[in-house]
């Protein structure tokens, strides 16, 4: 349980599918629809099990705003974890991830990961500079010193935050079942070659939520301290234009995490994948 950290940063990560990578005028780095707007606010319950029992230990919101950065519009979307107040005494999280985006495009102009884990603070920014193809990253980690990096992206590079949107426009129509999709991630300031794969579709019923026609596929999570590493990131979302991530299943090294949607609200689209 010392990592209850993971959850969040599972539940976020895994909503992504993510888009093949290119060059910066590559079309397919442009989404072909949004299918978001402003006022668009999800909320999702995680569960932890650890010797077969499930526990709910907090929660995750993301949130769509307009605004303008660099004297130019952009949303800002946001992302917020944090366990409940009955395992505070145990290990606190409260994670804050934020990326403020192209409206259009959906590129990233600037992130922030600012979070404090059971007293463990880390701050970390990205600038991006798509004129030279690069992120400006800077870091702050408890008992680290102050470090500042500049990598090397490409046209199609997304953080945790921004790729979680700009995919929701991935159409799976032109994927076979078991085809691999790869992609392109800014984590921790370096860029990581990961990837998806399509499942294809299934009913799946969510607990509270009911019953909806769902896409389903399967992820790669780069293993380290919290995950083991493969193949093993489930994720289930909505079979209609909205393409919400409905339900997360994911092992970690000491039990199994999973992320229920609970509340929706501000949707672009009619939610018309529920079926009961």
């Amino acid at each position: 349980m010392k990592k209850l950290s993971a959850i969040i940063i599972a539940a976020i990560m895994s909503s992504a599918a993510f888009q093949v990578a290119g060059q910066n005028d590559n079309p397919r780095c442009i989404p072909a629809f949004k299918n978001f707007q402003k006022g668009e606010k999800i909320k999702y319950v995680l569960t932890y099990n650890w010797f077969l029992v499930w526990t709910d230990v907090g929660e995750v919101t993301f949130k769509v705003n307009d605004t303008e950065i660099y004297n130019k519009p952009a949303y800002h979307l946001v992302g917020k974890g944090k366990t409940y107040s009955f395992y505070d005494w145990f290990y606190q999280v409260r994670d804050i991830y934020e990326t403020w985006v192209n409206p259009e495009t959906l590129k990233p102009y600037y992130y922030k990961r600012d979070v404090n884990e059971g007293g463990y603070k880390i701050d970390i920014t990205y600038r991006y500079n798509w004129q030279d193809t690069v992120a400006y990253a800077q870091s702050k980690k408890t008992r680290q010193p102050f470090k500042k990096d500049t990598v090397k992206l490409d046209g199609c590079s997304h953080d945790i935050m921004s790729i979680i949107y700009y995919a929701r426009s991935i159409d799976f129509s032109k994927y076979e079942v078991g085809e691999k999709i790869p992609l392109s991630l800014l984590l921790d300031s370096q860029l990581e070659p990961v990837y998806i794969r399509y499942q294809g579709k299934e009913e799946k019923r969510v607990r509270g939520m009911g019953k909806f026609n769902t896409i389903k596929f399967t992820g790669y999570l780069v293993p380290g301290d919290v995950f083991k590493g493969g193949e093993d990131l489930e994720v289930w979302v909505t079979d209609d234009r909205n393409r919400l991530p409905v339900w997360i299943e994911s092992p970690i090294k000491v039990g199994k995490i999973k992320a229920r949607m609970v509340d929706y609200k501000g949707l672009k689209y009619e939610l018309n994948s529920k079926i009961d």
